[in-house]
This record gives structure tokens, sequence and C-alpha cells, in this order.
């Protein structure tokens, strides 16, 4: 019977691969020692993974737990990223527009060009500060907050913030204050190979996020288990 409600539940939660492995091994787990307690009792084997079962309670209401669990887990693993990826791609962008650049004679901007730069830069730090807010919302702030709508939120500001970004970065490097062609060394290629990867990557996450917490998938009918295979942090 053990094998049986392990099995639906497999079948009725989709999300991040790694973390879902593992929530239903310990879920497995825990059925099977709650069942050696029965034996021990004096339950036959059929009896004991019978009062086991019914002490988890329907499939349906476990499942639901764990797809929260997991959508929790999958923006915390999107919110990391952005701290992490935003800081070196800040460091790097930093580096390229000042120190590089004054060492090539680039000419200093013209003065919207540097409002315009530092508001991106002030912008970048509130949104990591937000994604590490978020960090703790869905860690010690789950009790007072729904799961599922901060996720969703952490989703969609994510989304903006990418827009956001991209529209600055293509308007900054059109109007740069020399052409890009002049440009001699190596940090101009990665710093823009960092910021298309990492877009691409965040964007990627976030529509998952969105995807993970439709209604469709609290309803245990969207499959989202391709969620950042292999790298999901485990919950």
């Amino acid at each position: 019977m053990i094998d049986q409600y392990v099995a639906q539940l497999r079948r009725e939660v989709r999300g991040p691969v790694l973390p879902r492995r593992s929530m239903i091994r310990e879920l497995r787990d825990g059925l099977r020692d709650a069942a050696d307690a029965h034996r021990s009792a004096g339950a036959t084997d059929a009896e004991a993974e019978r009062l086991a079962v019914e002490e988890f309670g329907p499939v349906e209401v476990v499942a639901a737990g764990v797809r929260e669990e997991l959508a929790a887990v999958a923006a915390r693993y999107l919110a990391g990223l952005v701290v992490v990826l935003g800081t070196v791609q800040f460091a790097l962008a930093t580096y390229t527009w000042t120190t590089a650049a004054a060492a090539q004679g680039w000419p200093e901007p013209s003065p919207w060009y540097g409002v315009l730069s530092r508001a991106v830069d002030v912008s970048s730090f509130a949104f990591m500060g937000l994604a590490g807010v978020a960090v703790l919302a869905l860690g010690r702030g789950a009790r007072l907050l729904s799961t599922r709508r901060v996720v969703r939120v952490i989703a969609v500001v994510t989304l903006v913030d990418v827009v956001l970004h991209v529209v600055s970065g293509a308007v900054l490097s059109a109007f740069a204050p020399a052409s890009m062609a002049e440009w001699d060394g190596p940090e101009l290629v990665a710093m823009s190979l960092l910021s298309v990867g990492s877009t691409l990557w965040i964007t990627w996450l976030a529509v998952r996020c969105l995807r993970l917490t439709s209604r469709r998938a609290q309803d245990g009918v969207h499959d989202a288990a391709h969620l950042a295979p292999g790298l999901l942090l485990r919950g």
C-alpha cells in the first residue's frame, strides 16, 4: 500500500527534479517508519501500512503541500541567482566602464548618460535587496505570507527588471562615449556574454516559477519537472 501511495504522489507532483525526488523519498521513508512502529505494536504488515497511510492523509492534501514547498525552493533559487549574478555583473561592468575605459582614453560621458548609468546601478542594488528579502519571506515569513503569492511576485518583478535592464543597456550601448568597435581588450566581450547569459537564465527561471504556481500546476496537471535540472538547491 505504501508503494501505491508513493507512486500516486509522484504522479500528482511535478516540479524541480532534485528537490522533488528528495521530498518524495523523505515521505516514503516516513511512511515506512510509521509502518514499522505499527508492526512493533503488533499490527500485521498490511494493517501497518494501511495505518501509516491513513496517518499521512489523502494523497491530494500531501501533494498540495509538496507542490507549495517546491515552488518555494524554485523561487529561493531564483532569488539567490539574482543576487550572485547581479553582484558579479555589477563588478565587471564597473571595472569595464571605469578602469578599463579610462586606460583606453575614452572620454567622459555626457551628464544624462551618467544619470542613466547611476539609475541602472541603483535599481540593480534595489532589486538584489528585494531578492534577499524574498528569500526571508519564503523562509521564516512563510507563516505570514502565501507562498504561491510570494513566488509569483518574485517572478513578475524579475521579468519587469529584466525588461528595464535590457532597454537601458541597449540605450547605454548605443550612446556610449566612444564606438564599441574601438574597444581593446576582453572586458567588453566578457561583460556582454555574462549579461546575455544571465538574462536568459533568469528569465527562463522566472517563467518557470510562474508556470509552477499556475492554477493548473496547483491542481497537479502542469509538468514543470525540468525546472533548472541538476542545478536547483535542495530545500
